[in-house]
């Protein structure tokens, strides 16, 4: 190589030819935008419940007064009627449209079962339990009125999720492909009219000034208005909104994993108008591969001693009579009869597995008799509570939570156990009510819980260990 250098510079001199390999540039992708948001929200702790953020419409710290700022303007104000997608950072959002009376539409998660629905609260329930309640995942159900294709509806407002945004109005979602569906939807149904304003919400940190205009389609949504916690932009709006669905741009396994595409799509075939779809399944779905369970055969040798000694299981009578030697054991007493084991032979046996340790726990108290364990799971689930275990004792009025000391981090996207404080779970917990069937049962008022800290659960090893006797004394002679 000193050579080739040497005749190409035409001196004697010998330059040095650098080998050292340089870095391939970032490819510039849709996801390599959500990559750097996910990562810059969990790394700079902007994330909130629930986390880890990748993977998902993030939420953020300052959702709330996101939402604030967004109920300060004339567009929002002056909406009748507002479409909010069903994720954790809208909900504030969607709390705000309750409280003002305002008609609320909500899209089925993941169009499985469904399109929309509008939520109404029971008559007499408009309190703050009850709106926030009604806004969460459960309650969206419960409360919910079922909207389909056919039915009319007219929309002055539409709040997206986003996980990155510019000012030129493009906007990129987790990678699914629901609010572009969502919105193709709407517009078939003629709900999307044009004054129909289209919001998001997110952090300042999830605002670019631009993104490749060469990453977005007619699929995808612009956004009109992107309300921050400490900024209101209204963007230019360089793309055009969809028309409606996109036929050739779905395959028909979108189709049978979302029902209520293939309804539409009977409407528009019955109408005459062409609906072919992509022959080849590269829809803009990321998919997730999951692995065939592994079916494991049950040999003899697994069952419990007892079964072999002649005890019985629940319903069964005993048998007498020496254990059956199953034909796996004797194939390998014969192949190894005659034969003196060799060093290397056996395999090292794998480490056995540390149980996790437990950090700290926590007691709440003064639960009713008639709250449920779900009830109470849902209302730590609403406050980013997740307990590693929970020892329920109800029907005595109290429980127990206990949390593990942090493990090693996972990559991302992967559901580790993060770092969780005392200090931080008492603090979600503080002023936490629960129960109350609103039926006027005295005994079933809701109940201000009591939480406060409980000494660590011991290992199970060291509670069953016996007290060892004490040794006895040496007699003297």
């Amino acid at each position: 190589m000193a050579e080739i250098a040497k005749m190409q510079n035409g001196d004697g001199t010998p330059t040095a030819v650098d080998n050292t390999k340089k870095p391939l540039p970032e490819e510039v992708t849709k996801q390599s935008y959500r990559v750097k948001v996910w990562r810059h929200l969990e790394t700079n702790g902007l994330a909130v419940f629930p986390r880890p953020v990748y993977n998902r419409i993030p939420n953020f710290k300052g959702a709330q007064e996101a939402a604030a700022k967004l109920a300060e303007l004339d567009v929002f104000k002056n909406a009748n009627t507002v479409k909010v997608n069903p994720d954790k950072p809208q909900e504030p959002v969607r709390v705000i449209c309750l409280e003002q009376q305002k008609t609320l539409y909500v899209p089925v998660p993941r169009l499985q079962t469904g399109f929309l629905n509008r939520l109404e609260l029971p008559e007499g329930e408009t309190g703050p339990a009850a709106i926030r309640k009604a806004v969460s995942r459960n309650g969206m159900e419960t409360y919910g009125k079922p909207i389909g294709i056919e039915d009319t509806v007219s929309l002055d407002l539409v709040v997206m999720g986003s996980v990155a945004v510019s000012k030129e109005g493009y906007r990129i979602g987790k990678g699914r492909g629901y609010g572009d569906l969502e919105f193709g939807l709407m517009m078939h149904m003629k709900a999307i009219k044009p004054d129909t304003v289209v919001v998001t919400t997110v952090h300042d940190c999830q605002v670019f000034d631009t993104l490749p205009a060469e990453l977005f389609g007619p699929h995808d949504v612009p956004i009109d208005i992107i309300v921050t916690p400490t900024q209101v932009i209204e963007t230019q709006r360089m793309s055009q909104r969809p028309t409606g669905i996109l036929w050739h741009l779905l395959s028909n396994r979108r189709l049978q994993l979302m029902p209520i595409l293939g309804q539409l799509r009977d409407i528009e075939m019955l109408a005459g108008r062409a609906c072919t779809l992509k022959e080849v399944d590269t829809d803009v779905e990321e998919r997730t591969v999951q692995r065939p369970r592994r079916v494991r055969r049950r040999t003899r040798e697994r069952k419990s001693h007892s079964e072999g000694e002649g005890n019985t299981t629940e319903g069964e009578d005993g048998k007498p009579g020496k254990p059956r030697r199953s034909n796996r054991n004797r194939r390998n007493s014969t192949k190894s009869a005659g034969k003196e084991p060799r060093e290397g032979d056996a395999k090292p046996r794998r480490p056995k597995r540390q149980r996790p340790v437990i950090d700290f726990s926590v007691k709440i108290s003064n639960i009713s008799p008639n709250t449920r364990v779900r009830d109470l799971k849902q209302a730590l689930s609403e406050r980013g509570v997740k307990p590693q275990i929970m020892v329920w004792k109800g029907f005595r009025g109290f429980c127990y939570l206990h949390f593990f000391k942090p493990g090693p981090q996972k990559g991302e996207g992967d559901s580790g156990v993060g770092a969780v404080s005392m200090e931080g779970v008492l603090s979600a917990l503080a002023q936490m009510s629960l129960g109350g069937s609103g039926d006027g049962d005295a005994e079933d008022k809701p109940r201000l819980l009591a939480v406060e800290p409980a000494p660590p659960r011991q290992p199970h090893a060291e509670r069953a260990a016996p007290t060892p006797a004490p040794a006895p004394a040496a007699e003297v002679q």
